[in-house]
Order: C-alpha cells, then sequence, then structure tokens
C-alpha cells in the first residue's frame, strides 16, 4: 500500500468516525428519559459564546423515540451554582416536537436549561408539565473544538487528500 493510499484512507476513515455515519431527524445530544418519552438536548454551538446571540438550545421531545405533536413548551435558565432565574421563555404552542430555541447567555459559567413540555391528551403531562433539566457550560473560547475539527481541519485535510491525488495521477500520465 502507497503512502498516498495510505493517506486517503486514513482521511476516509477520520471523516466517517467524525460523521457518526448515520443521519436521523432528531437532534444528538444529551439525553433524559422520563417514562416513554426521551427529552434530548444539543446546544448549538456545542459549548455557546458569552453574548454570542447566534446560540440555539436545541430540544427534541419523542414518545419511544418517535416524534409527538401538538405540544407546549416552556423553558428556564437558571445559573448552576445559586439557582438564581436568569431567563425564561413562556410557553408556546409547538406543532413538531424538535424545537429551537435562540437564547443569548451573557456570562460565563455553568447554568441549567431546563424545558418543561405540556402533552396533549396525556393524562399525567397535559396540566403537570414533563420537566427535564441540562446543565450547559458558557465559555468565551472563539471556536468549539468540534466545530474547528468539522468546519476547518476536516475540509482542510479532504482538500490536501483530494490535492495529493491530482498530483500522484499527473505524475503517472
Amino acid at each position: 500500500m502507497s503512502k498516498l493510499s495510505f493517506i486517503v484512507l486514513a482521511i476516509c476513515i477520520i471523516i466517517i468516525i467524525q460523521t457518526g455515519g448515520a443521519a436521523y431527524g432528531h437532534f444528538f445530544g444529551a439525553t433524559k428519559n422520563i417514562d416513554n418519552y426521551q427529552v434530548i438536548f444539543s446546544p448549538s454551538p456545542s459549548t455557546p459564546i458569552a453574548g454570542d446571540n447566534s446560540t440555539s438550545l436545541n430540544f427534541s421531545v419523542l414518545e419511544n423515540n418517535s416524534n409527538i405533536y401538538n405540544v407546549y413548551t416552556a423553558m428556564v435558565v437558571t445559573e448552576k451554582q445559586s439557582g438564581n432565574i436568569i431567563g425564561q421563555v413562556p410557553y408556546k404552542f409547538q406543532e413538531f416536537s424538535d424545537i429551537a430555541i435562540p437564547y443569548t447567555f451573557n456570562d460565563i459559567g455553568t447554568y441549567v436549561v431546563t424545558l418543561q413540555t405540556r402533552i396533549a391528551g396525556n393524562e399525567k403531562y397535559q396540566d403537570n408539565p414533563l420537566v427535564a433539566s441540562f446543565d450547559i457550560s458558557v465559555g468565551n473560547q472563539l471556536i468549539p473544538f468540534d466545530e474547528l475539527m468539522l468546519f476547518y481541519v476536516t475540509p482542510t485535510a479532504v482538500a490536501i487528500a483530494g490535492i495529493s491525488i491530482y498530483l500522484h495521477f499527473k505524475k503517472k500520465l
């Protein structure tokens, strides 16, 4: 096996590992299981940056790993250490249980994000919400590591591999 073939194979393996080799319609992230429900939390970026207004707090509320419809959700953000509430999003009707909530964290620190979901037609969670809480750290890093790898390192490695392959075959002609 030539060096070039080995490099191309290594790059392909890295890309497959980074993308996970699978595609789903739901968010990936921390999961809380409550009765037959799963609540998935996936912030974007994965480590929010203080003062960045492009942060999205993404949730999937699933019943037996399937979407549910016609839910009402609210969100509460508290400081982890003090327990003080720093932000709230009131109940809002969601037609689909994959939810993205824009949110700006003002300060660096560790927070608890709590999603409250009222599920129409469910005796238990129609009046008393399904509650799932997740810890999140907010930093000041310019580019989170996973995004650095996904958006910069991987495309650069693929470009270098492509150029190497092109030059290798050009010399053979």
